[in-house]
């Protein structure tokens, strides 16, 4: 008769060891081996098709990129000058803060770069930072010399610095600075140096000068609207009404014109008796520039302030 007591062993019984396998049990393991390097195969197969597939695409992917796109500059001067373009946009924009960063961002990939400290220059004297503005100036001008630099990049520099020093009431070192970069070989932007010459040289009261340094920069863009309102009201001046409404041409007419473009045109109106045309420039005055000085001289018609 069984007892519970049969199938109770002790506990100092010792147990068979995985060591040592029954013949059933490692017949068993064996499978299960077979099996489980079977099912490992499997799984590498399909990783290594997985990867390929992977590479497949990301090759696809970057060719594509490739084929529709320009690389990234990989010149420490070209990955500079990406920036310091992005930080003459901001300063166009009068965005400050954000020129200062992406001209810091500049110098910082090259501190060599004479151009960024042209722009920080004119940066800091927007902010009305006059020290910090001339030694970066110095600082370009000396990068200038000392670093492999192109004609046309000396130029810029030269011209910015003249501007600085024409807003400081130094005048003739203003004209050297222009005067140089005019000089510079393969400089690209001489019609606008010649114009703020002439703006640096009617500031200083060379009206003969100045018309000149105007002309110059008409002949490199004839069409030019400050260039022509300076020549214009130069005429003016000299008691030439019928040259200066000529010089002034359409530009009041056109989205180039400004409070004192259309002052100037309204003066000379009046002064050949064109009533109608003065009644026209007075009018589309008052509606585009409400606020302007010229708007409420023309609206008390004080037309003896100039």
């Amino acid at each position: 008769m069984n007892t519970l007591s049969q199938y109770i062993k002790p506990l100092s019984q010792p147990t068979k060891s995985f060591s040592q396998p029954s013949t059933m049990a490692s017949e068993q393991l064996k499978a299960f081996s077979v099996w489980l390097r079977l099912i490992l195969s499997v799984l590498a197969g399909c990783l290594l098709v997985l990867q390929m597939q992977a590479c497949s695409s990301r090759a696809t992917s970057q060719a594509e990129i490739d084929r529709l796109t320009k690389p990234e500059p990989d010149s420490v001067r070209q990955r500079a000058i990406r920036r310091i373009t992005l930080a003459s946009a901001y300063f166009a924009q009068d965005q400050m803060d954000a020129a200062m960063q992406e001209t810091r961002a500049a110098l910082q990939i090259d501190p060599d770069f004479a151009q960024a400290y042209s722009l920080l220059g004119l940066i800091h004297q927007r902010n009305n930072a006059t020290d910090l503005a001339q030694q970066s100036f110095e600082t370009a001008i000396r990068l200038s010399a000392r670093v492999s630099t192109t004609g046309d990049e000396i130029g810029a520099v030269l011209h910015n610095y003249g501007w600085f020093l024409c807003q400081q009431g130094k005048y003739s070192s203003a004209q050297y600075q222009f005067a140089m970069a005019i000089s510079q070989p393969g400089y690209r932007q001489l019609g606008q140096t010649w114009l703020v010459n002439g703006v640096c040289q009617v500031r200083a009261k060379q009206p003969v000068q100045a018309r000149n340094s105007f002309e110059k920069a008409l002949g490199f863009a004839p069409n030019d609207p400050t260039a022509r309102f300076e020549l214009a009201l130069l005429d003016w001046q000299e008691g030439n009404a019928p040259q200066a409404r000529r010089m002034l041409g359409d530009i009041n007419t056109s989205p180039q014109a400004t409070p004192a473009s259309l002052w100037l045109g309204i003066l000379l109106a009046r002064a050949l008796k064109l009533d109608s045309e003065m009644n026209t420039l007075g009018e589309r005055l008052a509606q585009r520039f409400a606020n302007s000085p010229q708007t409420a001289l023309w609206l008390a018609r004080k037309f003896d302030d100039k």
